[in-house]
């Protein structure tokens, strides 16, 4: 049976996403530009590979006694063939890229129209939170999206047992989805389908225990931000839902009552206190499950009011280019790639004896880490070397590719073509 002209747009925007979005991961990786997290679990799932289990050199402990993510485990035969920063990428995208299919797939199990089903889904590949999740770093929560709708879409058709095994490979991401999966549980269960809802409800909670109880066995205690009964910011989590609901055009906040069921999950992002980085920013870790329920949300209203579907392609359009975390927001350019410096990083990955590397190199940590002699040492907040988030620098970014020449004095901050007072401090 051939796939219907919908559907084929819908995988047909999903394989342009991952084809730009790993050049431009890969473009970021090059440039020395990720994170610490994308090293730890290269280096955890390349120790699990060789038998040395999940430590890594950037948490200093077993990644297993940080998160409860046992299901990524299934990457390891694949870090085995491949250990490099570049195998997760792929992944990272594919995941992200593979949420728009399946959110066709609920749309029209919920009754939509082809065409706003892929409205849809062409939405969520444009929302600045999918793109920012496909150029973040790799994390455990950057495949709910595709595992929640996965669960909606088998919920929706009352498969008890198809529910309830998307369920547990969720669990197996990261130990809040237990807290979250015994709410929609419980709501499932008095307002949907009680024997779903009970199982589910029940299996999230018996995975919950069992994390805490292995927790105390190894005196080991989950990396959790802080939260409080005041609101830190309140400015900064209101733009957030806006640019959370915006590529949808707003269509969620139809949902009546049924919007209830994501209180948990804005609570999380609401109440935490000052982190590392603010929790409710576009495309991070600590919203995926937020925005794949505000996804879900949006494709079930659509089968009930068609209409949205145009406003959705092109408020998603809007918001790609102006709210955008990501390279492609308008202003913003690809980085410039320091070949040695890159190399050096690569020549890491041999090393014989222990390597420790200052924080602000973290994106040479990514590269090097599936040699376990490569470490990063502690954050200080003295620290100085840390370089611009984003190449703003048209001119520079065309002289590397052979058009004009670069404004003297320019120079190269991992990947950022900076002046002399361009340096960002610490």
């Amino acid at each position: 049976m051939k796939p219907s002209r919908p559907a084929l747009a819908v995988a047909v925007a999903a394989v342009l996403f991952t084809v730009i979005y790993v050049a431009l991961d890969f473009n970021k990786l090059w440039a020395l530009r990720y994170g610490a997290d994308t090293g730890n679990f290269v280096q955890w799932l390349v120790g699990e590979a060789h038998g040395r289990g999940s430590w890594n050199g950037a948490e200093y402990r077993p990644h297993l006694q940080v998160h409860d993510s046992w299901a990524l485990l299934a990457l390891v035969p694949l870090m085995a063939l491949w250990p490099y920063a570049q195998t997760l990428l792929v992944v990272q995208v594919l995941a992200i890229a593979a949420t728009a299919p399946a959110l066709y797939v609920f749309a029209r199990t919920c009754g939509a129209e082809a065409r706003a089903a892929v409205a849809v889904g062409i939405a969520f590949l444009l929302s600045p939170s999918a793109q920012g999740l496909a150029y973040g770093n790799f994390l455990e929560n950057l495949f709910v999206p595709v595992l929640a709708v996965c669960g909606a879409i088998a919920a929706r058709r009352r498969s008890l047992v198809a529910t309830l095994l998307v369920a547990q490979v969720l669990l197996g991401l990261k130990e809040d989805q237990a807290l979250f999966l015994i709410w929609f549980g419980l709501w499932c269960a008095l307002f949907w389908d009680r024997r779903i809802g009970i199982f589910l409800a029940l299996l999230a909670a018996c995975n919950g225990l069992a994390f805490v109880f292995a927790e105390r066995l190894h005196n080991a205690h989950p990396s959790l931000p802080g939260y409080a009964l005041h609101v830190d910011d309140p400015l900064a989590k209101l733009l957030f839902f806006v640019a959370l609901f915006a590529p949808f055009a707003f269509a969620p906040l139809w949902l009546g009552r049924r919007l209830l069921l994501g209180l948990p999950l804005a609570a999380e992002i609401v109440f935490s206190r000052p982190w590392a980085y603010p929790l409710a920013r576009i495309g991070v870790h600590w919203t995926a499950s937020l925005v794949a329920a505000t996804a879900i949300g949006a494709a079930y209203i659509v089968a009930r009011r068609p209409r949205f579907a145009l406003p959705m392609l092109a408020c998603a359009l809007l918001c790609a280019l102006t709210l955008n975390d990501t390279v492609l927001k308008i202003g913003r350019w690809p980085f410039v790639i320091d070949r040695q410096a890159y190399r050096v990083a690569v020549a890491l990955r041999s090393a014989a004896s222990r390597v420790a590397l200052p924080r602000h190199l973290e994106g040479e940590y990514v590269v090097a880490a599936s040699n376990p002699n490569v470490v990063l040492l502690k954050y200080r907040r003295d620290e100085a070397g840390y370089c611009p988030a984003y190449d703003t620098n048209a001119r520079a970014f065309f002289a590397s590719l052979g058009f004009g020449t670069a404004a003297a004095g320019t120079k190269l901050c991992a990947g950022v073509p900076v002046g002399p007072a361009e340096l960002a401090p610490p």
